[in-house]
């Protein structure tokens, strides 16, 4: 599929625009490390010799149901995101608009982004914005740079920057990724500083493994503090752990299917049981 000048000009736009994939979540959720855990995801293309020349559009589905226990309450979070994108040599770079639910509250968030891949680097960049705000975020910019340490070894440095309706938060992450192929294995260290809050901290150690051609398995657990932020509570007070694993099947050409648990605790009293669904077509 050849990248027409149109094309090419709206891409180019939406790419000076970005400084990209992380959606959010919660119920005073200001920190959201949550939804940051699944999306430190390095670009899988890096440690390859040739990049593909062949330029694809594509479509994500994303349908996330939730049961919560939050204290003495019960309810459901849900999550609904559809996002496009459009992949052109090292350029790969997408547009995604969310609905959050929160028991009887729904904000809704848009994101553009772009990961720029090569050899021996990566950039990462992420701006986003939120509307009928209840606990999301009103704006978000998040911005990655990873390069090779040693052979199939990088190191990784990321931030994200949140600004919610009471005060504002910074998110800092350096890691390391060691590749296997088109599979990888990464850990990040990160701290959460908030306005008037004490700094948080949490740990992630993820990882997603090709099995077959049609088949890859994706795990992975984070534990830290105010992974949630339920209780706006000191740092310690709110530490918890987050476990999460899934499947990525390929139906067809340019067809895949992914099913997806994850469980969640925070202190005092938070436990999210969540299974996610996501559907991707390429063209």
């Amino acid at each position: 599929m050849g990248l027409h000048r149109t094309p090419k000009i709206v891409f180019l736009a939406v790419t000076a625009l970005c400084l990209f994939i992380t959606i959010n979540s919660y119920s005073a959720e200001q920190a959201d490390v949550e939804r940051l855990v699944r999306t430190i995801t390095p670009p899988i293309s890096i440690t390859e010799e040739k990049i593909e020349k062949k330029d694809e559009w594509f479509v994500d589905a994303f349908y996330e149901p939730s049961d919560i226990i939050q204290g003495n309450s019960t309810g459901h979070w849900n999550e609904i995101t559809t996002l496009f994108g459009y992949i052109h040599k090292n350029i790969h770079g997408y547009f995604s608009v969310s609905q959050l639910e929160r028991f009887d509250k729904k904000d809704y968030t848009a994101n553009f982004g772009n990961y720029f891949s090569f050899k021996d680097y990566f950039i990462h960049t992420e701006v986003g914005f939120g509307w009928l705000v209840d606990y999301i975020y009103k704006f978000q910019s998040i911005a990655e740079y990873g390069h090779r340490l040693y052979k199939d070894l990088f190191w990784q440095i990321g931030y994200t920057y949140r600004g919610y309706s009471l005060y504002d938060t910074h998110m800092v992450y350096p890691g390391l990724i060691y590749y296997l192929g088109n599979s990888y294995i990464s850990g990040n260290f990160g701290a959460t500083f908030m306005e008037s809050h004490d700094t948080a901290t949490f740990g992630v150690i993820k990882g997603n493994f090709v099995i077959t051609d049609f088949l890859q398995w994706n795990m992975g657990i984070a534990v830290g503090e105010r992974l949630y932020d339920i209780y706006n509570l000191e740092a310690r007070q709110e530490s918890g752990y987050i476990i999460f694993t899934g499947l990525n099947i390929r139906v067809y050409k340019g067809i895949s299917f992914r099913v997806g648990y994850s469980y969640g605790t925070e202190e005092p009293k938070f436990i999210k049981r969540s299974v996610n669904f996501a559907l991707s077509t390429k063209f």
